[in-house]
């Protein structure tokens, strides 16, 4: 458990873990339906820029629209995270983007579009830090960076889950049927999740008039709470204290980690597929693309939890982001071609510089102490959105050549390397000064 010492562990040692592991299931699929329905619009963009007849600098402008959503959801997420609860904040939003993922198949203009957009964007921006945080709360200190990584590395599972239904759905149905499927999905799983979802004894234990909540949930876990474990919520410490002396460079570092590895992440996710058919790829080709990237990100990112546990955060971090740097200068200069190589080169830097973003919440989970977790992953989360709002708007002319789309990609994973080295709270390699419990 995380941020407070746990009492007397149960005899009921394989009842308790299989309890831990299937909360941390249940919530990485929220993470699943958010890389899922976050990924439709950039697989739909093709087909709609086709049948609409758009211009690409308006759907930039609706991708934009989306980012501010996802700011503002991280945001309140976060406050909503520390002071309502993470299973809350967790559910709304993954209802409101479920609902507004269904209705935007329904969208019949441009304003309806940008407006489901938007509210997408809101429910779909608090939910990776949220899962984070959650998910390092059901975790033991030893398991808890790989537990966070494969949490946060569903939204590329998601990713892959959308690509191939885009693969199959678009020729057949077309653009619309993605989001009905999507939004159903998401929605029939929101409603098992408010039956299935228990909320993190690190919440609460800061709530006095939750205690026997917390019982009931520590007894499920195998383990008893202290009498100090329950706190006020007065005690809560203020925002502030993220910039304080010893929390300030961590946040400005993973802040600045977040914002250029976000801004990759959501070119990569809104643009790659507008990019690979202006090359002349097919549209089932293009979305194949994508799915080649998600898959080096879920690989990677697995890989990069294992190599924490072994090296820390980081050399890993550092070494995978400079690797992925690498990798978009080969495919900046890669003969053009639409086989194998290419979409090799999109797995490897999947494997590299996507990794090293999904890692980087293990990191975050870490480097924040337990009251301040969600808010603190909030504030770094909603510098993610203000790169994903700058790739949405330079997207629709950096779509235009693939050179200067990889070298772009390059900078940004240089910016994302020098970013890791300014964090101050890395994750120690396992049984090297790390707490047993954070």
């Amino acid at each position: 458990m995380t941020g407070y010492a746990t009492g007397v562990t149960s005899p009921r040692k394989g009842a308790a873990g299989a309890y831990r592991l299937g909360v941390v299931l249940l919530v990485a699929l929220t993470v699943v339906l958010d890389g899922l329905d976050n990924q439709m619009l950039g697989l739909a963009a093709p087909a709609l820029l086709h049948e609409w007849g758009l211009a690409r600098g308006v759907l930039g402008g609706i991708f934009a629209l989306g980012f501010v959503g996802m700011a503002l959801g991280t945001l309140a997420a976060g406050q909503i995270g520390d002071t309502r609860g993470r299973r809350i904040a967790l559910l709304l939003g993954v209802t409101v983007f479920g609902l507004a993922t269904l209705a935007t198949g329904f969208a019949a203009t441009v304003w309806q579009l940008a407006l489901l957009k938007t509210l997408a964007g809101v429910g779909l921006g608090g939910v990776p830090g949220t899962a984070a945080a959650m998910i390092a709360e059901f975790s033991t200190a030893r398991w808890r960076s790989l537990a966070v990584t494969f949490g946060v590395v569903c939204v590329s599972i998601g990713g892959i889950l959308g690509g191939s239904a885009a693969a199959a759905i678009l020729p057949a149905l077309g653009w619309r049927w993605l989001f009905w499927c999507s939004g159903v999905v998401t929605l029939v799983v929101a409603l098992a999740l408010i039956r299935l979802l228990p909320e993190s004894p690190g919440f609460l234990a800061r709530h006095s008039g939750r205690r026997a909540e917390l019982a009931r949930v520590l007894d499920r876990l195998g383990e008893v709470a202290p009498p100090q474990a329950s706190r006020d919520t007065a005690a809560l410490p203020p925002l502030s204290q993220l910039v304080a002396p010893e929390l300030a460079r961590s946040t400005l570092g993973l802040s600045m980690a977040m914002l250029s590895g976000m801004f990759l992440i959501y070119l990569m996710f809104n643009w790659a597929p507008t990019m690979l058919a202006a090359q002349g790829m097919a549209l089932r080709d293009s979305s194949l693309g994508l799915t080649c990237f998600n898959i080096g990100g879920t690989v990677g990112a697995l890989l990069a939890a294992l190599a924490i546990m072994g090296l820390g955060s980081r050399v890993t971090l550092t070494a995978m982001a400079g690797l992925g740097a690498v990798v978009c200068g080969v495919l900046a200069l890669m003969p053009l071609g639409h086989g194998v190589p290419l979409m090799v080169g999109l797995a490897a830097l999947g494997l590299t510089g996507s990794a090293a973003q999904s890692a980087m919440f293990a990191l975050g989970a870490h480097a924040f102490p337990l009251p301040l977790r969600a808010r603190g992953m909030g504030v770094m989360g909603a510098a993610g959105r203000i790169g994903a709002l700058v790739s949405a708007l330079a997207g629709s002319w950096l779509v235009a050549g693939r050179g200067g789309f990889f070298a772009v990609l390059g900078v940004l994973l240089i910016v994302n390397m020098l970013s890791f080295l300014a964090v101050r709270g890395h994750i120690p390699p396992l049984g090297r000064g790390r707490a047993k419990d954070l």
